[in-house]
């Protein structure tokens, strides 16, 4: 057994198995930013499809708890905004918070009289949380 360790076959094989170990770890862990980014970019692509009930399941338990789907969807189907386009900027985090600035085009309805639409683009910041493991947005309002 002790010649094992010794041999150079042995000791390759060992040196091998530890750097495979060392960066199989070092591939499951991600920075708060890579983690922010994907699940930001998920949730406007959720609302760019019009999928509303599945942005829904990206806004923070607390604010689920006060808010239902159907609010939170009635709310989005009534403005009159229609998003066109979202672009994630850059985030800054902490271990547990992000905010997160995300450049958005949209197209306002009827905001003018005797304009009835009106294309523009704006940068907005986002704040989200990690609760149990995953990133949620915190709504301003």
């Amino acid at each position: 057994m002790i010649k094992f360790f010794y041999d150079s076959r042995g000791i390759s094989l060992l040196l091998l198995s530890v750097g495979a170990l060392l960066l199989s770890a070092c591939a499951t862990t991600t920075s708060p930013e890579i983690s922010v980014e994907e699940r930001a970019i998920a949730r406007w692509d959720t609302i760019l499809s019009d999928d509303l009930a599945g942005a829904y399941e990206y806004l923070s338990p607390g604010y689920r708890s006060s808010v239902s789907s159907v609010q939170y969807q009635r709310s989005l189907l009534l403005s009159k905004v229609r998003w066109n386009d979202a672009r994630y900027i850059e985030s800054d985090c902490t271990e547990t918070a992000c905010n997160v600035k995300i450049s958005l085009k949209y197209t306002v309805f009827g905001a003018v009289p005797g304009i009835k639409s009106f294309n523009g683009k704006q940068t907005i910041d986002e704040s989200w949380v990690l609760v149990d493991g995953n990133w949620y947005l915190v709504p301003d309002n």
